[in-house]
């Protein structure tokens, strides 16, 4: 898998794998083992990228905290891609309010914030597999029972 498509592919896939099918309670059961190792791997994708995300957001915040007191160098400036900041300094109560409006940070911010969601999405489809043999076990007795055994 890539890592990860988007949400909605995501949960379009969970949808079709979610399916038991009442008429193969046996191979259902058996396939429980897969479509965990299949979700895991995806969450520990999702859980690196989100792990690099928030440390390109910490350095990018870094930086922006030193353009905006102009302690950047012109090398930096260069590769950052940024012009010489020819604002006012920022005093300290006043360095918050220009990191959450600077668009960089925030693009991040909202990738970091996309990823969690999809983490969280990850996690609750576990959850479901995990309660997937108690699923297919209640479904074979209400068989039973409907059968008269």
């Amino acid at each position: 898998y890539e890592v990860i498509m988007n949400i909605e592919q995501l949960q379009e896939m969970w949808e079709a794998d979610a399916e038991i099918d009442d008429n193969y309670l046996g191979e259902q059961s058996t396939a429980t083992p897969k479509l965990h190792a299949k979700y895991v791997k995806m969450l520990v994708q999702v859980k690196l990228k989100h792990t690099k995300l928030q440390s390109d957001y910490n350095l990018a915040r870094k930086n922006k905290f030193r353009y905006y007191r102009g302690e950047l160098s012109r090398d930096e400036l260069k590769e950052y891609g940024l012009e010489q900041w020819q604002g006012i300094k920022p005093l300290k109560n006043e360095m918050d309010e220009f990191l959450s409006g600077d668009e960089d940070l925030n693009t991040l911010e909202v990738k970091i914030k996309y990823l969690e969601t999809m983490i969280y999405l990850l996690e609750s489809i576990l959850q479901q597999i995990k309660a997937r043999d108690w699923q297919i076990k209640t479904a074979v007795e209400w068989k039973k029972f409907l059968a008269g055994m």
